[in-house]
């Protein structure tokens, strides 16, 4: 069966398709007394039709169950942002800290997201913020790391995102740029992140969408 695995399934499906209508014209143009028109086409009609039928229910099944494992990747790699949004700047103004970040909040994570950034560039960030983010980044830069191949199961946008938070995660960590520059270089990948979900419809509440 090595050269059905080469065959694309969309190929395979057009090609049972044509063969269904050739053998249902053959049924009924042709010489019904005939064994090929009379017994064989019937069977090669059903045969192609069952094919079909199985192709397209396996193939929604199968695009069904890897939404969901995607839908599942990219919560584990969500929950990772979050927990840096939430933590790390606790002691900013209430309005400007960010929500549940919810990916089906996509519109309302954005405007959270540019607020802060904006408050940021104006403002900079305290000290007890910057200990907090440099711990943070010490301690978490290595479990970013490892979840890169995670991210890659995801689209190239998401990826892209997670390798710059990755990158800009480690500067910190060994101290290359200054936090805050580097806080919003993360931040606005983040941005990037959500908008990736959002466009791919891979967030949980996505599945029926």
């Amino acid at each position: 069966m090595k050269w059905f695995s080469k065959i694309d399934q969309k190929i395979f499906s057009y090609i049972l398709v044509f063969l269904l209508i050739t053998f249902i014209f053959i049924g009924f143009l042709g010489d019904s007394s005939s064994y090929f028109v009379g017994s064989l086409t019937p069977e090669i009609t059903g045969v192609c039709l069952e094919l079909l039928i199985i192709i397209w229910v396996f193939d929604k099944w199968q695009e069904k169950n890897k939404k969901k494992k995607l839908i599942s990747l990219e919560r584990r790699l969500r929950e990772y942002l979050i927990f840096f949004l939430k933590h790390n700047l606790k002691t900013l103004p209430q309005e400007l800290r960010v929500g549940k970040f919810f990916g089906k909040d996509h519109a309302k994570n954005i405007e959270q997201l540019d607020a802060l950034l904006q408050y940021i560039k104006k403002n900079g960030l305290t000290e007890k913020e910057v200990i907090s983010i440099q711990e943070h980044c010490s301690r978490d830069y290595s479990t970013l790391d490892n979840l890169l191949p995670v991210a890659s199961e995801l689209t190239n946008e998401h990826f892209k995102a997670w390798c710059r938070i990755v990158y800009f995660v480690n500067c910190i960590a060994k101290s290359n740029e200054p936090v805050s520059k580097a806080t919003i270089d993360i931040i606005q990948n983040i941005k990037k992140f959500d908008t990736a979900s959002f466009n791919c419809k891979l967030y949980v509440g996505a599945e029926n969408v």
